[in-house]
């Protein structure tokens, strides 16, 4: 009998065995698909965190705005980024991913499920972009093999996130492609990413990323990563909102000696027309 990974997975408050899940509709057990060129499902472990990109191509304006980044942090501010107020694009998980990824795979579609930051990606196979798609965090990811290798084609960003923790800026324009490419041994993922934004970058540019496979013995699964919510007031004594969106609906105001703490909120108008700090 095939011995059952330990991780799952929880959907719609059911717990499920991740190899049904990671092999659904593939017909054979991950372990027994690991030299397959064309199947990714099971759990990874990212090689390395990069949280920065040093070979992007900022137009001047682009740049003038990561000198005045950085000025800002050598004058002690802290970088207030999309992924630091709990709104990671899909970008985000290509530039600079944490942790374990869950790769679910379907002839239709697969899904990538990112421990950090949180995301779920759906990709679907041999389909076509919506002539208008809706923009989003994630945007619309679809999927063709070339050879062995996934390329994955994403448009239709909101462009309300950055690249990496520097702040390297987004627009609606942005148009990513990736190359996933598995290792003859089948314990490796080695992952090239190609970001086109004619308004933030003069040409497009190449990162290269990895993702190594965890034993299925291996005491690891997911763990839940939340955002901070209700964060308190000197969190933001020495920070910097790259955009008012990422101000924090709400924030909590601890009280002294015996009074009562208070948490206040704002309505999203309220942030409206105020500058970052």
């Amino acid at each position: 009998m095939i011995a059952r990974l330990t991780f799952a997975l929880a959907i719609g408050g059911m717990i499920l065995p991740l190899p049904a899940l990671a092999d659904a509709g593939g017909g054979q057990a991950p372990a027994a698909r690991a030299n397959d060129a064309h199947y990714f499902g099971g759990l990874w472990q990212v090689e390395r965190f990069i949280p920065f990109v040093d070979n992007a191509t900022p137009v001047p304006e682009q740049q003038a705005r990561m000198d005045h980044y950085k000025a800002v942090q050598k004058d002690g501010q802290i970088l207030y980024s999309a992924w630091t107020s709990c709104r990671p694009g899909s970008p985000s998980a290509m530039v600079m991913p944490m942790n374990s990824l869950i790769i679910l795979q379907k002839e239709a579609d697969i899904t990538l499920s990112f421990e950090e930051p949180r995301l779920t990606r759906r990709v679907r196979m041999n389909a076509e972009h919506p002539a208008h798609p809706k923009p989003s965090y994630a945007g619309d990811s679809i999927g063709r093999w070339d050879g062995n290798t996934l390329v994955i084609d994403t448009i239709g960003y909101n462009g309300d996130f950055q690249l990496d923790s520097a702040g390297l800026g987004t627009s609606p324009q942005l148009h990513t492609t990736e190359r996933w490419t598995k290792s003859p041994d089948g314990k490796r993922i080695d992952v090239e990413t190609t970001i086109e934004d004619p308004v933030y970058y003069s040409k497009p540019f190449v990162l290269k990323r990895a993702w190594l496979v965890l034993d299925a013995d291996a005491p690891r699964q997911q763990n839940e990563y939340d955002c901070s919510e209700n964060p308190r007031e000197e969190e933001f004594a020495h920070t910097y909102f790259i955009k008012d969106l990422y101000r924090p609906t709400c924030v909590r105001y601890e009280g002294k000696g015996d009074d009562p703490s208070r948490i206040l909120c704002r309505r999203p108008e309220e942030f409206e027309g105020k500058r970052p700090n």
